[in-house]
């Protein structure tokens, strides 16, 4: 078993593997924002090194963290280990609990990459933060970014929009509003922003919310007579994404209590992205004062993919899971399924 293996180390031999991939990092640096090599390799380190395998075992703590290393890093480690270490060699993840503590095999990248210490993402309000996060219950998924985001004629406006948006929140399209049919993105674009915005701006408080979840909270805070204890909690927040706005609809005093909400974010100049199903103006039964507001700057939509941007998207799936597939088949599920991206990754799935 490879914990055996690794208990019988050297000195000599521990060194040689931290070596290496210190001699990888460094590669990967060339060309990659070291934070970001920093934030997704710094509990990874090479385990073991199997001559007659002509293999290099790289060891992550669980699951999640392999699936976003090989999603950010896999062909480039891949390609780093030929690089540095052997033409020949194969890179494989290992997943084992008794290696958390890395010890002699784990090297120091803050040093290695040159970062420094970032003052300011020890002294924003991280008890603010983590509230208002557990109140809301709602979390950003990191696996959605601008970087896995296919951009096609179908959402390029919409695209172009989003990154303004997450480069200059507040100042740039506020309010934005998407709008489109069902799996096609818009979930995806939303949360790019968020979690760009939270990179980029670790000072910023953001929230994303399903409408269904605003509802529900709102409904609870009057039952219990808490409003204003809710509305205090929005005054925290300086970036708010609400998913799904065609579900306001018939809710008249959800309706009322988030045009004040709405109004209070654009007079502090506080950024809100919103998303529906239809442009603002189309809504149903949603007071005309606030779609309105809804189509106060710039109003994008996306639109079902045409088949190049769904071979695209195909292809792009498969880079993320390690996988090929014949591009004939490829071809088949892009002519058939034509209006949803869902679809195009279950059948990819099925395949």
């Amino acid at each position: 078993m490879l914990i055996d293996i690794v208990k019988g180390y050297d000195k000599e031999k521990k060194q040689f593997l931290v070596w290496i991939w210190e001699q990888i990092v460094k590669h990967l640096a060339t060309h990659n924002d070291p934070k970001k090599i920093f934030s997704f390799l710094n509990n990874v380190w090479i385990v073991n090194i199997d001559e007659n395998e002509q293999t290099v075992y790289v060891w992550v703590p669980n699951e999640f963290v392999m699936t976003q290393v090989k999603k950010f890093f896999g062909k480039q480690l891949k390609d780093a280990v030929k690089e540095i270490y052997n033409q020949q060699f194969d890179t494989k993840f290992a997943v084992y609990t008794p290696f958390n503590n890395g010890g002699d095999l784990t090297a120091d990248l803050k040093k290695l990459l040159n970062l420094k210490e970032n003052k300011r993402e020890h002294t924003i309000e991280p008890k603010i933060k983590n509230k208002l996060s557990e109140f809301f219950g709602i979390l950003f998924d990191p696996i959605y970014n601008f970087e896995n985001f296919v951009a096609g004629a179908n959402n390029n406006f919409a695209f172009s929009a989003a990154k303004a948006v997450a480069e200059n929140p507040g100042t740039a399209y506020n309010p934005l509003f998407i709008y489109g049919n069902v799996w096609l993105g818009k979930t995806h674009l939303m949360q790019a922003i968020g979690n760009k915005i939270m990179k980029e701006h670790p000072d910023k408080i953001v929230i994303y919310l399903p409408t269904s979840k605003l509802i529900d909270e709102i409904v609870d805070a009057l039952r219990k007579n808490k409003l204003n204890n809710l509305l205090a909690k929005f005054n925290d927040i300086d970036v708010l994404l609400l998913d799904d706005v065609q579900f306001l609809s018939w809710k008249d005093k959800t309706q009322e209590i988030f045009h004040n909400i709405f109004n209070d974010f654009h007079m502090k100049k506080k950024q809100v992205i919103l998303s529906g199903d239809r442009p603002p103006k189309e809504l149903i039964n949603i007071e005309p004062r606030l779609k309105s507001r809804f189509g106060l700057w710039i109003v994008v939509d996306i639109k079902s993919p045409d088949f190049e941007t769904r071979i695209a998207i195909l292809q792009s799936k498969l880079e993320t899971k390690w996988e090929e597939i014949d591009y004939e088949l490829l071809e088949v599920v892009a002519k058939y399924i034509t209006n949803n991206v869902r679809e195009l990754e279950w059948a990819l799935n099925i395949l």
